[in-house]
């Protein structure tokens, strides 16, 4: 019994032995496409008097087995606007997938409006690379502090001699620090972290709506420093999304209006930011209407986007466009003929609160577990003034939390 024991152990480790040798003869290596995917988790957008630069970083699919370079190439940026670290030659070392590099202004001056430019990968010295998408990247001309009136200028001076408030500080061309924290549910499909930082620059001015007792603010030109932001989010909801993109009456108003993604323009602002000078605090809060047009409290942002604009031109003109409208008995589609306004109603837009205005932002709207929900405040002191603030979009899956922080000029 102590042999056939014996036996019986030499035989499973022979067969142990077996499987080890035929598993040693198998390659787990991965041999497809090493793809290059390059993101920015920077505020894309740039302007021509910036010091800001906006770091790109390059991954990789698996790790290179020796020194690989990839070469970028920039388009719209014939004339040198932009300048790119290296050359836009990026080296990945051995055993690395990852890699990071520049691109800054290099302040000449040279444009008078927005403009879009695209990078791309050009080249590479591992063939087994291929591109995985481009990265839109904007160019905005300097920006500039704004100018007051002498109306404001009083009221400002007012100010100073009746509480002590320099609002000069809070004036002009301001840097924030910008944290957004993702909802749970939206990482893996609107994002890839929990977290993103990033730089900014608001244009501040006084509002039209101040009083020599009320000092109030209005942002005209990138508010909370979120503009890019919000234009990614409004992309990812609309021409980015799968169901939407594919949408025919979708189609058929992209075409009616012409749409260039690369030449349209969306700006933000947002105004009646009142400081209360004794509770040190910022009233920032609106009443806006969401997608369902329901009245709900958040921070109200005023939107302009060329190609609604040109769309709800046509909704005012009484313009109509033709959709497929069923199939005929050759299974072909039947075209009809609708009023623009009446597309809008029935949901074919692009109009930005659509999908940037969602649910209030007093309470909790969501109510997850555990919660993603942040009491909205705004706050300042000698330093700064900051913002935290709930925000969602129509396909998100809860709160995306907000927190900006701005230095006082001095």
């Amino acid at each position: 019994m102590r042999y056939n024991y014996y036996y019986l152990c030499l035989y499973v480790l022979f067969l142990l032995g077996l499987v080890t040798s035929c598993s040693n003869d198998i390659d787990y290596t991965y041999k497809g496409s090493n793809y290059i995917q390059i993101s920015t988790a920077d505020d894309p957008a740039i302007a021509e008097n910036d010091d800001r630069p906006v770091t790109v970083d390059v991954l990789l699919a698996t790790a290179v087995e020796t020194d690989a370079t990839i070469h970028f190439e920039l388009s719209g940026n014939e004339d040198g606007v932009l300048n790119m670290e290296n050359d836009g030659s990026v080296l990945i070392k051995a055993g690395e997938k990852k890699a990071s590099f520049k691109i800054a202004s290099n302040h000449k001056g040279l444009i008078k409006a927005q403009r879009s430019m695209t990078l791309k990968v050009k080249d590479y010295t591992d063939p087994r690379m291929q591109a995985w998408r481009d990265l839109k990247l904007i160019v905005k001309p300097s920006v500039e502090s704004p100018t007051l009136t002498e109306e404001q200028l009083e009221l400002i001076k007012g100010y100073k001699e009746k509480y002590g408030l320099d609002l000069n500080q809070f004036i002009g061309v301001l840097k924030c620090n910008v944290e957004i924290r993702y909802p749970e549910g939206d990482i893996g499909t609107f994002y890839d972290e929990e977290t993103r930082s990033f730089e900014g620059k608001s244009v501040i001015t006084l509002s039209d709506n101040a009083t020599a007792e009320r000092p109030i603010l209005k942002m005209i030109d990138n508010p909370m420093g979120l503009t890019s932001f919000l234009w990614e989010i409004l992309q990812k909801e609309t021409i980015e999304e799968e169901s939407w993109a594919i949408n025919e009456w979708n189609q058929c108003m992209l075409t009616a209006i012409e749409f260039d993604r690369d030449k349209e323009e969306f700006e933000v602002t947002l105004d009646n930011l009142e400081l209360l000078l004794e509770e040190r605090s910022i009233s920032f809060l609106g009443t806006v209407l969401n997608n369902y047009d329901e009245s709900i409290t958040s921070v109200p942002f005023k939107y302009s986007f060329t190609a609604w604009n040109r769309w709800k031109q046509k909704a005012d003109n009484g313009e109509k466009v033709a959709v497929p409208d069923g199939e005929g008995d050759s299974g072909n589609p039947i075209y009809t003929e609708y009023n623009v306004s009446d597309l809008i109603e029935m949901g074919t837009t692009l109009e930005p609160r659509i999908y940037l205005v969602i649910s209030t932002i007093d309470e909790d709207g969501w109510e997850n577990e555990p919660s993603d929900f942040i009491e909205p405040k705004g706050s300042f002191n000698e330093d700064t003034f900051t913002f935290q603030f709930s925000w969602d979009h129509y396909n998100s899956g809860g709160y995306t939390q907000i927190y900006v922080t701005y230095t006082l000029n001095k």
